[in-house]
């Protein structure tokens, strides 16, 4: 008697618990799907479809430690041959937190306001790992096991170090002008002290007797 085997379709819940995506949104996606690939380039791929296997790539770079320009590559290799089109046919939630998820474990996608479609199919483009501007850079979360982090985190603390020596410093100069002003006062003082004294006498001093 031959045996069939039947595969197990995940829940929804098991599929995209991890990620940023509302329950609300989870009925965009079609589980039988979930593990299909997407034949690139089609202008014309399914909304479901399209949605689904950028929700795969969500919960992927959500769960595993790759970051950085490691997963840029890999954002490179699972996308290849997209084209903004296809991202475009997508629901766009799951686009824009494609982006977020890519900013958030470190690769930079160009200016935050540009459209999630735009910025990810520019990304494909990109022959090399964009660095980050360093304003954009200074003020960017990211992932804690990212090298991104690390890099900021450190840059922070020299920043903060910097600031202590220039303020401990400022105060020691400050302290210096204080010490030097000091005793110029001071002999002003004892000057105008002794004036004062020696008007005193003169005033005291009796006056002589006329022979």
């Amino acid at each position: 008697m031959a045996s069939s085997s039947r595969r197990v379709v995940p829940t929804l819940e098991a599929l995209l618990g991890t990620t940023n995506i509302k329950p609300r949104e989870w009925h965009h996606i079609d589980p039988e799907i979930w593990e299909d690939n997407v034949e690139a380039p089609d202008d014309e791929v399914g909304i479901t479809t399209a949605t689904t296997y950028i929700a795969r790539a969500i919960a992927d770079y959500t769960d595993r430690p790759t970051a950085d320009e490691e997963l840029f590559w890999e954002f490179r290799q699972d996308f290849e041959g997209w084209t903004e089109a296809m991202f475009l046919r997508a629901q766009p939630i799951y686009t824009k937190e494609l982006k977020r998820i890519l900013r958030f474990k470190g690769v930079y996608t160009g200016r935050i306001n540009m459209a999630p479609s735009e910025s990810l199919a520019r990304l494909l483009r990109m022959e090399e790992y964009l660095e980050w501007p360093q304003d954009v850079f200074q003020s960017a979360v990211f992932d804690t096991r990212s090298a991104a982090h690390m890099l900021q985190e450190r840059a922070l603390r020299q920043q903060r170090s910097e600031g202590s020596v220039q303020s401990t410093d400022r105060r020691l100069s400050s302290q210096a002008q204080s010490r030097t002003q000091t005793p110029v006062r001071t002999r002003g003082r004892d000057v105008d002290s002794r004036q004062t004294r020696d008007q005193d006498q003169t005033h005291a001093r009796p006056a002589g007797k006329n022979d």
